[in-house]
């Protein structure tokens, strides 16, 4: 029990240093940030469409998927530090307040001879505070409709799919003229009638306005 606790307390230390080597990632990139921002004077934080793009580290925790067979129990160990990716396209009404809509590709788990792999959409509401001209904070929250396919040893083949809830926060940061850098986090509570997990994704991307 010692063991399995000290595992997961190393899983959960490696997931924070993923996070803060993308918050690092992110500061840099705000150093040079200044001599590119100089723009005409449009605000950069009001209303706008979007489209973009990012790369994300996940992690999964508590996964456990059944077929009409057997049951692969708590899947908890799967491996951390898995890479992936996700797509998105908004518009925000007013400077605070939007609406956005997602793909997510699913990361491929594969541990203790069982496979998940999938994908997911995703439609959620934006609440921004802008900072200034150049950056904003953002909160989200909304839903995801995601499906996967689960394999495993004996036979075990199990299509899943479901629609849960998905929150998260942000900083969008103005790098020049309708051009920003994206850093992310989200939480998706995956809860579908044959599998359940908790998939937390940290996101670096960017950002092109309209």
């Amino acid at each position: 029990m010692k063991d399995q606790e000290s595992k997961h307390t190393m899983k959960r230390a490696t997931f924070l240093s993923t996070i803060l080597a993308t918050g690092t990632l992110g500061v840099a990139t705000l150093a040079t940030a200044p001599a590119l921002a100089a723009s005409d004077g449009e605000d950069w934080t009001g209303p706008k469409a979007y489209v973009g793009a990012g790369g994300s580290f996940a992690k999964i925790d508590d996964a456990k998927v059944d077929d009409n067979d057997v049951s692969t129990g708590d899947l908890s160990d799967f491996d951390d530090d898995h890479v992936t990716w996700q797509a998105f396209a908004g518009v925000m009404v007013t400077p605070w307040l939007g609406v956005e809509a997602g793909y997510l590709d699913l990361p491929k788990y594969d541990d203790n001879g069982f496979e998940i792999d999938g994908h997911g959409y995703t439609a959620t509401a934006l609440l921004a505070a802008p900072l200034g001209d150049r950056f904003e904070v953002y909160a989200k929250g909304g839903r995801v409709w995601w499906d996967a396919q689960a394999d495993g040893p004996l036979g075990f083949d199990a299509d899943i799919d479901g629609n849960d809830w998905l929150y998260g926060a942000g900083l969008n940061v103005g790098l020049v003229p309708n051009l920003s850098l994206r850093l992310e986090y989200t939480r998706y509570q995956l809860d579908g009638d044959r599998a359940e997990a908790d998939l937390d994704l940290a996101t670096a991307g960017l950002q092109f306005q309209f």
